[in-house]
């Protein structure tokens, strides 16, 4: 039954018609023009695939430019059609989202570059090229900045990646109420992804064996210590993040403010100094908007395990909540994750539908709030690959893996942004 559902809640399915399946144009219809580059892919370049790769970013090829994207039209299409870039992001089918233009690609756009591709990558007419996008929206006049107080020299592990936390100060001589916000990469040629926490417990670094009061220390994800409450996570194409009016996150005076930074580079010798802006409300808001979490513990997944799928089901016994975002977390082993709110007259609505890659985390906003009425059940359902051909696979011949924190271990929440009255 479980698979039966998730196929429905999925909309799979086969529409016949006439004489063919609905998979292929209908009888009599005018095949599709042959796609070309400047009125075709290049708009999906510049909207999905530039935040990566416009030469200056993590991404370094630039795919902006016409020759470059031409010389790697069957890479692309092959990359695109796998699903391995753009990298999974939450489908906005289920629910809409901020700057989902940015991270996702539909089905008819992913086909589009496997047929230019296939057509030779023709350039097309000139004439037909969309403007490239406007300047993209910054807190050009902060409040509160939260910067790391000195330049990071990035030292790349073999597979070249370097995860680096460090203890940003602490300004506020009153609470804060952050309204937006915007991480800002100091190098973005070299920054893959940027957390933010804050330590419930003030002893950031405990957790990875360094001693109290360190300010800047290796934190090979995924993060260690439970007492890390999320505030915001960053993937390139995310842009500022926004509260609705008259709700905010609540900092402190003296709380500890905790930047994990996730380097992807060839070699040492990059110099990064990251930062955070912030706009706070002027005054308390009418909703505190807090982190919390939905999904599955504990549980086990079995060795050789391609498609083991766990559940959990949170009712909620409170009063109504508000639902304004969240971030899907897994680690290495999780491929894909669904989750809705569903009451007893049988009514459900998706909250969060996607592959997922451990490497490319983001944040969502949804474009309305969803309302999380007493008596409806928040599910969370989860799939993982354990198999030995596994993306991700750390153990030859697979084990066992357990709910667990550490690398080896796996987990799937919903981090979720939401408030109460």
């Amino acid at each position: 039954m479980r698979e039966e559902n998730a196929w429905k809640r999925r909309g799979f399915g086969f529409v016949f018609v006439g004489c063919v399946a609905a998979v292929v144009p209908a009888c009599g219809s005018e095949p599709e023009r042959t796609p070309t580059w400047y009125r075709d892919i290049q708009p999906l370049v510049d909207r999905s695939c530039a935040a990566c790769h416009d030469g200056s970013g993590v991404g370094r090829v630039n795919l902006r430019d016409a020759a470059t994207a031409r010389a790697l039209a069957g890479t692309m299409a092959a990359r695109v059609e796998s699903g391995e870039m753009p990298p999974p992001a939450l489908d906005p089918s289920c629910r809409p989202y901020a700057g989902a233009e940015k991270m996702y690609l539909g089905p008819d756009d992913r086909a589009r570059f496997r047929a230019w591709a296939d057509a030779g990558a023709p350039l097309g007419d000139p004439s037909e090229a969309t403007t490239k996008p406007g300047a993209v929206a910054h807190i050009d006049d902060p409040d509160l900045v939260l910067e790391m107080p000195e330049a990071h020299e990035v030292t790349p592990d073999d597979d070249g990646n370097e995860y680096w936390c460090v203890v940003l100060d602490n300004p506020l001589a009153t609470p804060a109420w952050i309204q937006a916000i915007e991480a800002v990469p100091g190098d973005p040629l070299v920054v893959h992804h940027i957390g933010l926490y804050r330590d419930a417990g003030h002893d950031a670094g405990a957790g990875y064996g360094v001693p109290p009061g360190t300010k800047g220390f290796s934190c090979r994800d995924p993060v260690l210590e439970l007492d890390w409450q999320l505030l915001h996570a960053f993937a390139p194409g995310v842009g500022v993040m926004e509260l609705p009016k008259d709700t905010g996150i609540r900092l402190d005076p003296g709380e500890q403010i905790v930047i994990q930074m996730h380097y992807y580079a060839p070699k040492s010798g990059a110099l990064d100094r990251s930062a955070y802006r912030m706009r706070l409300a002027t005054e308390a808001p009418a909703a505190e908007v807090f982190m919390d979490v939905f999904g599955p513990v504990p549980f086990t997944i079995p060795a050789g395990a391609s498609q083991h799928v766990e559940r959990s089901v949170i009712t909620n016994e409170g009063p109504k909540a508000t639902i304004y975002g969240l971030l899907p977390h897994m680690h290495l082993l999780g491929r894909s994750y669904d989750a809705w709110i569903e009451d007893d007259a049988g009514a459900n609505a998706c909250v969060a539908r996607g592959d997922f890659d451990f490497h490319h985390q983001a944040l969502y906003m949804f474009d309305e709030p969803i309302p999380w009425q007493p008596g409806q059940r928040f599910v969370t359902e989860c799939t993982w690959d354990n198999s030995a051909t596994g993306k991700g696979q750390t153990h030859f011949p697979p084990l066992d893996i357990a709910w667990g924190e550490g690398t080896n271990q796996e987990m799937c929440f919903m981090v979720a942004y939401l408030s109460r009255p």
